[in-house]
């Protein structure tokens, strides 16, 4: 395995990677070549020591349950924390200092706010789990599967309309009734590149985009690709300003960008006064002024129009400065807490 930066540590424990920044190592033990020979675990406590090791004996004879464990980072040849199956965090029964506290701190911060992704792939590995429902509802645009902060890998799959009562209502019909309250989003479907790039996606403004979606009579998909390229993705984005946001910059759609510079030559009266003056269009260098629109005062989402086909929709510029938000993967954030046992962290 190749050296690591501590940074990449950290990104890779947020992703159950295997890593290597030196004395600071993460084991995904889905890869299973590295659990051959044995991991060492015998620098714990014995009693955890015994059963962490029986664990990972287990689940390489394929005998997989909540305690599981599915990561595992090590400071020097001591395990400082591990991530199970359920995305639990555990710590050993000690009292660390210097350097293994340090690492015990970075690994617990980033597994304790995993990747979407990732925790999609142990909710979709969870036994019990509905995973022919779930994945019956998240085919459908607005769809997002969601799970309790308590549980993360225990998830359901509602549709959203853009009413975020109704929205809760109905996550509260399918998750433990004192979970519902507080909710994580794993997935969402049709959200454009919001939806696919965003490191946690807030139930309310993806109800604004819904609503947005509808308002405007626009595909959802180029609601989300607008607000990815107005800095959404890493942002704490105002989901109840969004609507009057988006209806103040957007112009409206059109059938290709040159459709757009045609309408602004008229809008500003060039091309009347073209005809006044008994001068044919061509003089005006039509890809030019596309460019420098597109370049400086607006941006184009593509998307389709009513009948399915190819358009563009056209946002006025400068994209928006959104709060900067500190859940993105590159600053790793805490999950919000919940109950917790000896050793074990939300």
């Amino acid at each position: 395995m190749r050296r690591s930066t501590v940074a990449d540590a950290v990104r890779a424990f947020q992703r159950l990677r295997s890593v290597n920044a030196g004395s600071l190592v993460g084991v995904a033990l889905a890869d299973r070549y590295r659990t051959s020979p044995p991991l060492k675990v015998d620098t714990l406590p014995p009693a955890q020591a015994a059963v962490l090791g029986a664990s990972i004996e287990a689940r390489t004879a394929g005998v997989i349950d909540g305690e599981t464990p599915a990561y595992l980072v090590y400071s020097g040849d001591l395990p400082v924390a591990w991530c199970t199956v359920r995305a639990t965090v555990v710590t050993p029964d000690l009292v660390l200092d210097g350097t293994p506290a340090r690492h015990q701190r970075m690994a617990v911060q980033a597994m304790s706010d995993l990747a979407r992704w990732v925790l999609v792939a142990l909710a979709d590995a969870r036994p019990e789990s509905e995973d022919t429902v779930v994945q019956s509802v998240m085919s459908q645009e607005g769809a997002v599967r969601i799970a309790p902060a308590d549980d993360l890998t225990s998830s359901a799959a509602v549709l959203l309309d853009g009413d975020l009562t109704a929205a809760q209502s109905s996550i509260a019909k399918v998750l433990p009734v004192n979970a519902a309250a507080e909710v994580v989003v794993l997935d969402a479907h049709g959200f454009g590149r919001y939806g696919r790039d965003s490191h946690r996606l807030p139930l309310p403004v993806l109800c604004a985009m819904r609503r947005i979606a509808s308002t405007h009579q626009l595909p959802l998909a180029a609601v989300g690709d607008w607000l990815a390229a107005s800095g959404g993705v890493d942002a704490d984005v105002p989901a109840e300003d969004l609507p009057a946001i988006f209806t103040a910059d957007f112009v409206g759609l059109f059938p290709h960008r040159s459709g757009y510079a045609e309408k602004h030559l008229v809008d500003r009266g060039w091309a009347t006064g073209l005809e006044r003056l008994g001068m044919p269009r061509r003089y005006i260098d039509l890809e030019a002024l596309e460019r420098d629109l597109f370049d400086n005062d607006v941006h184009a989402v593509a998307t389709t129009d009513a009948t399915g086909g190819q358009a563009v929709a056209v946002v006025r510029r400068p994209v928006l400065s959104w709060p900067e938000t500190p859940t993105s993967t590159s600053t790793p954030a805490r999950m919000p807490a919940r109950a917790s046992t000896k050793g074990r962290h939300p």
